[in-house]
């Protein structure tokens, strides 16, 4: 009977340590602040928009069990929106209703899935983002993307999948800060 118990006890406490995924990521992607002034009186307006084919940003596929999917606590479009404008803002310039150009910060992927395989985690991770600068009807479309695989013994936290997706969408969000092309439409000089 003892043996009995502690076999419950034991599939019991084991049991238990199956992850339990929340409903939303905490996503923060960092931004490092330029100490360089690129733009001077430049104003522009932005916009983010989420062109995404599903709102996860967390896939994670056990086997013989439907995925279990996390979104965003907040709109992802919004964040990386707000996210870039700060960058911008420490370049030197204005963000706001009013500006000489238009610039749209669309996302097209952001996502990262976990799957299990016989005795390892396979996680992916793809961000892919896409900025359309408009100055007075002259177009600039430029895609920046970043992807990454690993594979481990044992499954990913909450906390590296969230950190794994903020350093992606930084990293991306400061390649659009530095692209040149970009900063001659948001200068007002396109090439």
């Amino acid at each position: 009977m003892m043996k009995k118990s502690l076999l419950l006890l034991a599939a019991l406490i084991l049991g238990g340590c199956a992850t339990h995924w929340p409903e939303t990521a905490l996503l923060n992607p960092q931004v490092i602040p330029s100490n360089q002034q690129y733009y001077s009186g430049n104003r522009i307006t932005m916009e983010g928009v989420d062109k995404r084919e599903a709102a996860y940003v967390f896939s994670i596929k056990k086997k013989e069990k439907a995925p279990v999917l996390v979104n965003s606590s907040q709109p992802l479009n919004n964040l990386l929106a707000e996210k870039l404008a700060e960058g911008l803002r420490s370049q030197g310039l204005e963000v706001g209703n009013s500006g000489t150009t238009n610039l749209t910060l669309a996302i097209s992927t952001a996502a990262v899935t976990v799957e299990e395989k016989t005795f390892t985690y396979v996680t992916k991770s793809r961000v892919s983002l896409q900025v359309i600068a408009d100055f007075q009807g002259s177009k600039l479309t430029k895609q920046f993307n970043m992807s990454s695989s690993k594979e481990s013994p044992g499954e990913p936290s909450m906390a590296d999948l969230e950190s794994t997706l903020n350093q992606q969408l930084g990293s991306v969000l400061q390649q659009i800060m530095a692209d040149e092309a970009l900063r001659g439409y948001l200068k007002g000089q396109p090439s």
